[in-house]
């Protein structure tokens, strides 16, 4: 039974995991599209707190028409370069490809969802 359950969870957890951006497919991704790029470092406690706040917000409050990536800071060092990553974590949002916003700091769901309509809607 224990089993059973941790795989049920382990299948409903990954339907809210985000997909991750590469240099090789950023462009490509957020093209013509409402985005949100998480980035993050899987060992900073306030990235990991940021992580669940997004998870919640992309279950409940998400609008349909907006987006939600993550970049991996040590694994994308030139997408890091690229949009001058220097405090963690940082959430960059982009309209139609153009970036209009970009905040340091965790955010609540609520804050998310404020923050979303501020930038994207």
């Amino acid at each position: 039974m224990k089993k059973l359950l941790l795989v049920l969870f382990l299948g409903f957890t990954s339907l809210f995991a985000f997909e991750e951006l590469t240099v090789d497919n950023f462009d490509q991704k957020i093209k013509n599209k409402n985005v949100v790029v998480d980035f993050y470092a899987s060992w900073w406690g306030a990235c990991k707190v940021l992580g669940k706040n997004l998870t919640k917000y992309n279950a409940s409050l998400k609008p349909d028409n907006v987006e939600i990536y993550k970049v991996n800071i040590e694994t994308q060092k030139e997408l890091s370069k690229r949009f001058k990553i220097n405090a963690l974590p940082i959430l960059i949002y982009f309209k139609d490809e153009k970036q209009v916003a970009k905040e340091a700091g965790v955010k609540s769901p609520e804050q998310l969802q404020k923050k979303v309509t501020e930038y994207l809607q």
